[in-house]
């Protein structure tokens, strides 16, 4: 550890728990009106505003029905789910609702319910999946019933999903406006709703020994996509001009630095390397992609991370470049300490790490610059 005071002398992580996520609210309202009726002339306080929608929503799916002999009956809702007690079908480990069934073959027995944004990569038709140390080859991935059908295997190989995933986002506001006072670094880092999508077109068999693609198999796949939050910080014009002059290369530069990104986030926050995602670049990609460093929220809905994010962009700007300046690895596609991420769904592909701390530097300069222009011209 080169650092250790960084680790052992820092205050306790930020943490933030977005209650107004429809997935979480919904699961959360059904088990409150199981204990008692909700009423949303009163509930409304405790939950906000969209606990009307949410209601209507349950209400659709069968868990809530009108109470009519409440003394507000018109706005009294108690539950009739299926469940005899819906929390013990509320996941502690994840938001999702539905799931994917993964049963053995040989037995019928369910090996593990996981999440439906989980399944499409993990346990597609020809996945091998590993349950408790045991390998099983999916053999049927069906999704009208929503079960893969696997058997157990012994095999010197694992499969991993060839896919590209567009993230679309929203218009969004600066995290700091020039007259707000603030304890953090200003930047004009947004964070708005979007929408992620991901296609898939085939997957890999790779050797576990020797981490060699063996074989390249097409996979068929609907598209899987799912409502979240997002926030980012466009890279100014001049850095990317800064990046050319060197003959750096700039998709590789801005793929690096938004990996660095996610390596110090858990530094800063109470989240995981698998909490949130970034645009990954294939070396084989023709599609123009956004000049910007951009992070989304993987878990559906958002849980707040893209909102805390966005506060601290600054800060970890510098706390990314600083990472990157100082690493001694003599590799342009960097190293697990610096610019690689366990994450990369493109193996780490099209890195630069000389382009990304350019552009990390002309971030930060840039933001720097628009807050010093805009305070002095307020103040004149």
């Amino acid at each position: 550890m080169k650092s250790p005071d960084k680790l052992f002398g820092k205050p306790i992580e930020h943490c933030q728990v977005d209650s107004h996520n429809p997935k979480v609210l919904g699961q959360h309202i059904a088990c409150a009106a199981y204990e008692h009726p909700i009423c949303l002339q009163y509930d409304e306080n405790h939950f906000g505003s969209t606990l009307d929608s949410i209601v209507t929503t349950l209400k659709d799916k069968g868990f809530l029905v009108n109470n009519p002999s409440g003394p507000f009956s018109s706005t009294m809702w108690n539950y009739i789910g299926p469940e005899k007690n819906p929390s013990q079908t509320v996941s502690i480990r994840a938001i999702e609702h539905d799931k994917y069934k993964v049963i053995d073959k040989l037995n019928n027995r369910l090996l593990e319910e996981i999440e439906e944004s989980k399944a499409f990569f993990q346990v597609y038709e020809g996945a091998i999946y590993m349950h408790q140390g045991v390998n099983y080859l999916v053999e049927e991935f069906d999704l009208s019933s929503r079960t893969a059908f696997c058997r157990k295997v012994d095999v010197k190989y694992y499969t991993k999903t060839r896919d590209y995933t567009d993230i679309n986002v929203l218009g969004g506001d600066f995290a700091y406006l020039p007259a707000c006072k603030t304890n953090h670094l200003k930047t004009t880092a947004q964070a708005n709703s979007c929408k992620v999508s991901t296609k898939w077109f085939g997957f890999h068999r790779i050797c576990k020994s020797s981490s060699k693609i063996l074989d390249t198999v097409e996979l068929r796949l609907p598209p899987y996509s799912y409502d979240s939050e997002a926030v980012w910080i466009r890279i100014p014009r001049s850095a990317k001009l800064a990046v050319e002059e060197r003959k750096l290369e700039f998709r590789g530069g801005s793929h690096a630095a938004s990996h660095t990104l996610l390596n110090i986030l858990p530094l800063h926050m109470m989240c995981g390397a698998s909490d949130l995602g970034t645009e990954c670049v294939n070396p084989h990609e023709t599609r123009g992609m956004p000049e910007r460093i951009l992070l989304y929220d993987k878990h559906p809905g958002g849980i707040g991370l893209a909102t805390q994010v966005k506060k601290l962009f600054g800060e970890l700007l510098l706390a990314a470049l600083e990472l990157v300046s100082a690493c001694s690895c003599a590799s342009a596609s960097g190293c697990p300490n610096c610019i690689q991420s366990l994450t990369c769904s493109e193996y780490n592909e099209v890195l630069d790490k000389e382009a990304a701390i350019l552009i990390l530097k002309g971030v930060i300069e840039h933001d720097r610059s628009y807050f010093e222009v805009k305070e002095a011209s307020d103040r004149s």
